[in-house]
Order: C-alpha cells, then sequence, then structure tokens
C-alpha cells in the first residue's frame, strides 16, 4: 500500500515568497515565473533591415540561421536585443531563462 506524508508547510506573504521544508530553505517565487508566460517577441517580423527582441531581462538569446550555422549570443538587457547587421534570411532564436527555453522564428528580406 502506497502511503505519503506531507512534511513542511507553504506560506506566501505580500513579498511574494514562500517557506518550504524546514524553514532552513527561503527562495524567491518570482524567480520560478515559467519563460513562456513572458511574452517574448521578435519585431518586426518579417523586416527589411533591423530586427529587435524583447524577451525578460537576464534570458540568453542564440541566434541559429535556419541551416543551423550559429550567428551569436547575447544577453537580453532591459531593452531587449537589437540585431542590425543580420543578412537576408530565415533565422531562429533561441531564449533561455531558469532551464527553460523557448524558439522564436523571424525573416529578413
Amino acid at each position: 500500500m502506497n502511503k505519503s506524508i506531507v512534511v513542511g508547510l507553504l506560506f506566501l506573504s505580500a513579498s511574494s515568497f514562500a517557506q518550504t521544508g524546514t524553514g532552513n530553505e527561503i527562495e524567491d517565487v518570482k524567480a520560478k515565473r515559467e519563460l513562456a508566460a513572458y511574452e517574448v517577441v521578435v519585431s518586426p517580423n518579417p523586416s527589411v533591415d533591423d530586427v529587435s527582441i524583447n524577451a525578460p531581462e537576464g534570458s540568453i538569446c542564440k541566434i541559429v540561421s535556419a541551416n543551423g550555422t550559429y550567428v551569436g549570443t547575447w544577453e537580453v538587457r532591459e531593452n531587449g536585443i537589437d540585431l542590425q547587421d543580420l543578412g537576408m534570411g530565415t533565422y531562429i532564436a533561441v531564449i533561455s531563462l531558469n532551464g527553460q527555453s523557448i524558439h522564436r522564428r523571424f525573416v529578413i528580406l
């Protein structure tokens, strides 16, 4: 017979912190937000010149071309990423944060 025992309590407060287990572990609940919950935008898409990527600050953005050629990696800052020197083609942006990643395809005409 399967038995389970619940150990610890979960307390939520207005400061968005959780206390679990023995009380010795405190983690910021906001840091666990799913990457998919953010609105990650590549615009304009398609574009004839500059492309901007808006993603959560602190996330990592890797760009590869449609044929798999590595283009570069950027850390997303407060104002996102401005990609000015990409040539015509189809690209994939891989945005990663807290062990999660999402992909966005964009085209430069």
